[in-house]
């Protein structure tokens, strides 16, 4: 899967990324890690969906802020001059099998473990990251339900990314409730805003 599309490579050693496992409506974590993460001094060129199970992506989210339908030259362009970056993962074809395989599983409602361990690390790795923190909430309505399926899910991402010498770090989280207070892009959007502003 990696091999398919574009790579990228950086010049910084350490070239970090989140993701969340998802389920949760609401979930904006990532607009508010990567610019902190970035202010930082660190390089974060994080690629992000569209809407897949809750009624606004990453993608959308950060599309009320500004453009996310970036081609990967001009997402180099705007990591290499920021530090980061909040896209969508469909414009730069990272790990473009990914996209085929995820559209045939939504049209099946299908959702496997492997599957989703080789989507997350295919685009990861093909974006150049060495060092990833996963989110897996653990709730009723989440992807993940126990905290049993949400350990096992840990145990097969950290040997998956020791596979490929990637630093991980797997936090599982409280999925039981929605994360902030709106649901949708733009007041997850003034969600964050009001975040970063204090």
């Amino acid at each position: 899967m990696i091999e398919v599309g574009e790579k990228l490579s950086w010049s910084d050693n350490m070239i970090v990324d989140k993701h969340c496992v998802g389920g949760l409506p609401g979930n904006r974590t990532t607009l508010i890690v990567v610019p902190i993460v970035t202010a930082f001094g660190l390089t974060m060129p994080k690629t992000s969906s569209r809407a897949i199970t809750s009624p606004s992506g990453t993608a959308d989210t950060m599309e009320t802020l500004a453009p996310v339908d970036l081609n990967i030259k001009l997402m180099r362009k705007v990591v290499e001059q920021e530090g980061g970056c909040i896209v969508w993962g469909g414009a730069v074809s990272l790990s473009p099998a990914d996209d085929i395989l995820i559209r045939v599983e939504r049209a099946m409602d299908v959702d496997s473990e492997g599957q989703l361990i080789a989507s997350v690390i295919s685009k990861k790795i093909a974006a150049g990251s060495t060092h990833i923190v996963i989110d897996i909430p653990v709730g009723p309505t989440a992807k993940v339900r126990s905290l049993t399926a949400a350990q096992n899910l840990e145990l097969l991402f950290k040997m998956v990314m020791n596979e490929f010498n990637i630093h991980s770090e797997i936090i599982i989280a409280d999925g039981s409730q929605p994360v902030g207070r709106g649901i949708g892009p733009a007041l997850e959007a003034k969600d964050v805003l009001s975040v970063l502003q204090n």
